[in-house]
């Protein structure tokens, strides 16, 4: 929590924070023709992919591609043929530093984000966790030019 002229503002700290929150899913049967119509459609990057009522794999654009390139039958290849399994997840609470920690270590672009009771609650991207980083960045350097450019120029 920052404090500029006694209000309280609030910065993001958790990968919830930054997540999508509403996750979309498909059948591990399904055709990746109708996957890549559910991720057009709703202007998304990934699917999580459920067999059995669970989460067995995950699927992102630049899976389809791949396997589109390999003059693959949209109409038969499914879900569970080019998912990528297993689903890192990590906890919807986990601050954003040990975040970083987890994707250097896990070199995944996504992860599932669960809460206390093993929902999960939204999906997270390297890339969202990376542009954070960079922005906060920015908004320290633009608060040190403010500070020393105008705000000393007030008294």
């Amino acid at each position: 929590m920052i404090v500029r002229g006694g209000e309280n503002v609030s910065i993001v700290k958790t990968a919830y924070d930054i997540a999508r929150k509403q996750v979309f899913f498909c059948r591990s049967n399904e055709p990746i023709k109708e996957i890549a119509r559910k991720l057009h459609v709703n202007n998304i990057g990934s699917i999580l992919v459920k067999k059995d009522g669970d989460v067995a794999g995950i699927i992102t654009v630049n899976d389809l591609l791949r396997q589109m390139s390999r003059n693959t039958d949209v109409e038969k290849t499914l879900a569970e043929d080019i998912m990528s399994s297993p689903v890192v997840s990590v906890d919807k609470d986990l601050e954003i530093d040990e975040l970083v920690e987890q994707f250097n270590k896990q070199r995944v672009s996504r992860m599932v984000l669960k809460d206390k009771k093993g929902e999960i609650v939204g999906v997270v991207r390297d890339i969202a966790v990376y542009k954070y980083l960079a922005f906060m960045k920015y908004d320290k350097e633009a608060r040190k030019m403010f500070d020393k450019d105008y705000l000393h120029k007030l008294y």
